[in-house]
């Protein structure tokens, strides 16, 4: 009788909070996505996993778009005060966009805590596959977070302090 009495099935189909600690235990080596290796502005290869250990603060932007700039300055007040305790990255959705660019954008804005590059369309399309085709329209503001164990949060839009994101990622550090 105990064959056909999977108590762990039932447990984790009767609380929806078990089913996601079992989708995040397939995750803590970080998803799929989160190693497909991008670039940064200073020529620098990494993927998302790389930061293991760290919380990071990820946000998807575009550089014509007005709101980005608006989040992306909130975005480097927190990493001025998170300095070492957190990574921030920025990525461009403009998959066409030289790194040359990017980095002429960043320093035009005084964006030097963030960490900007621009996705490859291997990327683009693993996003936008994990999270939807919100994550990767810029004015929607979209952002996550990836705590210290490497799993990615759920995809924010819209506009998050500095205060707020200061908080997710001191959470997150946990």
């Amino acid at each position: 009788d105990s064959m056909t009495d999977d108590s762990m099935t039932d447990d984790s189909m009767t609380d929806d909070s078990m089913t996601d600690d079992s989708m995040a235990g397939e995750e803590m080596m970080g998803a799929a996505w989160q190693s497909l290796t991008l670039t940064d502005t200073d020529g620098n290869m990494f993927t998302l996993n790389d930061f293991m250990g760290t919380p990071v603060f990820v946000e998807n932007f575009a550089t014509w778009c007005p709101n980005c700039r608006r989040q992306l300055g909130d975005t480097q007040e927190a990493a001025a005060e998170l300095g070492d305790e957190a990574v921030f990255i920025a990525l461009s959705v403009e998959t066409d966009l030289s790194a040359e660019d990017v980095a002429e954008y960043a320093a035009d804005n005084g964006f030097d805590n963030i960490r900007f590059a621009v996705m490859t369309p291997e990327f683009l399309a693993a996003i936008s596959d994990h999270y939807g085709n919100n994550s990767i329209n810029a004015p929607s503001t979209p952002h996550y977070v990836i705590d210290s164990h490497g799993v990615a949060g759920a995809m924010n839009t819209g506009f998050e302090t500095s205060a707020g994101i200061v908080e997710a990622l001191r959470t997150a550090a946990m």
